[in-house]
């Protein structure tokens, strides 16, 4: 059932184009935009399926992705390459390094143990697993870092749920979820506004990737009661159909 579960997600991936909307088996593709873990993308729910990719043309190179559990959930990781050159060429200790950080900073390397061939017929393929992490999550926001030693391709599949998903990218427009800055005291009210427009899960996600508080003040209309202590590292925002219509700091 598990080798079945990652070969639909494999061959799906491969069918769609990368442009199309992001779901539970469609590709993520990671570029050298994706070098700081600041910038990467994160990935709403990691219970679900997501196949991403990285491709590195020579070493040193570094590649970032995040994704979200919460309390209670499954961490499940895998490590693959595709079978055929130039990384099915090389040694062990020539394939990059695939280290995963919980949230509460944890680091487990995917040390390679094995090199289990599968075939998936859809895209007509061959597919090494080298490592699988399966063990009881963290709530909060992992990463996941790969550094390449040579010119090759990985794959990491993360999460099992094969259904729709969604990821957040990082930018400065509007619906982007806004670059992590150390040290922020105060967030600008043109960062939080960033978040207009999301659903409230991947804001308050968003938020918590950049050490934010989150609380709704309103949503559908109906007012909360809040404190009205200002706090420069919150935002308060107000909820519309499941999306955020209006957001202050504070």
């Amino acid at each position: 059932m598990r080798r079945s579960k990652v070969l639909v997600l494999l061959a799906l991936a491969l069918l769609l184009s990368a442009g199309a909307p992001a779901s539970a088996h469609f590709p993520v593709n990671l570029t050298s935009s994706h070098k700081a873990v600041a910038k990467s993308p994160i990935l709403l729910d990691g219970t679900i399926s997501f196949a991403v990719y990285a491709d590195f043309k020579r070493s040193q190179e570094r590649r970032h992705v995040r994704f979200h559990l919460n309390e209670g959930e499954q961490l499940n990781v895998e490590y693959l390459i595709v079978d055929a050159a130039p990384s099915n060429k090389l040694k062990n200790s020539q394939l990059p390094t695939v280290t995963v950080t919980s949230p509460s900073g944890k680091r487990i390397s995917l040390s390679i143990t094995e090199r289990t061939p599968f075939f998936e017929p859809y895209g007509k393929k061959k597919y090494l697993y080298l490592s699988r992490l399966s063990r009881a999550g963290e709530a909060g926001i992992y990463s996941i870092a790969a550094t390449s030693k040579a010119r090759s391709s990985i794959v990491i599949a993360i999460g099992r749920t094969e259904t729709r998903g969604e990821f957040l990218t990082v930018g400065s427009m509007e619906g982007q979820c806004p670059e992590n800055f150390k040290n922020e005291e105060e967030i600008s009210q043109v960062r939080a506004s960033q978040l207009v427009g999301m659903k409230e899960q991947a804001a308050e996600i968003c938020a918590k990737s950049n050490s934010w508080l989150f609380r709704v003040g309103q949503r559908d209309l109906e007012s909360f009661a809040v404190t009205m202590d200002y706090r420069p590292n919150r935002v308060t925002v107000s909820v519309l159909s499941g999306r955020i219509s209006a957001i202050n700091v504070g």
